[in-house]
């Protein structure tokens, strides 16, 4: 393993990532049945992640000058949102944080 994901912060910002994720999928299930404050809630929290993953690619894209893997993953990450049609993994962030702006607007 490469000395960034070795790093003892990392590893907790991935689980700290994993956990969010993990608790916002499971109630976007229930958000049609929300109330408005609630599902301005999970918009909030949605956004608050998407924060967290933005500075950790940012983190993953410094770390990648010096470490291998981080290179690798970073490549790999470019290449999926390439796909689909996104820059980089930052300019499918920017756009998914607009779509929950708007959708916040909506419900306001």
């Amino acid at each position: 393993m490469s000395k960034f994901f070795e790093s003892d912060e990392v590893q907790a910002e991935i689980r700290s990532i994993f956990e969010n994720y993990h608790t916002l999928a499971t109630a976007t299930d229930r958000l049609k049945y929300l109330t408005k404050p609630k599902r301005l809630e999970h918009i909030d929290k949605t956004k608050a992640l998407i924060e967290k993953q933005k500075i950790f690619f940012t983190r993953l894209s410094l770390a990648a000058s010096e470490d291998e893997e981080a290179a690798d993953l970073k490549t790999r990450i470019t290449a999926m949102a390439q796909t689909f049609g996104y820059r980089d993994l930052l300019d499918c962030f920017d756009k998914m944080f607009e779509t929950l702006v708007k959708a916040e607007e909506k419900i306001r």
